[in-house]
């Protein structure tokens, strides 16, 4: 009798133990933020997969003092113009759970502060 009340609190235990590590992903949400990124008039180039294959794209610099380089296409509704220096307002989303073949965050366009060509 002793021995099926032990096995029975043994069980209450593990089930309250396997209940309690679930967690909910409720918790993590997306951060969205207004940023200001400042793009080179220049170009620079990225490696798309490491170590292999060399791409052209625009430099930008987000609160960095030096410029990134990232593709084209990385600032949704902005498109890039050779030899214009941009201020850029955009929405900048953190993503929660990013996709493993991309980046942590997802830049928007909210509007173009400044366009200045470069001659």
């Amino acid at each position: 009798m002793k021995t099926m009340k032990l096995w029975r609190i043994a069980f209450m235990m593990l089930a309250a133990f396997s209940l309690a590590s679930c967690s909910s992903d409720d918790d993590n949400k997306d951060i969205v933020e207004q940023v200001t990124i400042f793009v080179s008039a220049e170009t620079g180039t990225y490696n798309v997969v490491p170590d292999t294959t060399l791409e052209e794209g625009m430099l930008i610099r987000i609160d960095h003092e030096y410029y990134i380089c990232v593709a084209f296409n990385t600032i949704e509704g902005f498109t890039y113009e050779r030899g214009h220096e941009y201020e850029l307002l955009v929405k900048r989303t953190t993503l929660a759970n990013p996709p493993q073949d991309s980046g942590k965050y997802r830049y928007e366009l909210v509007r173009i502060v400044s366009d200045k060509k470069i001659e």
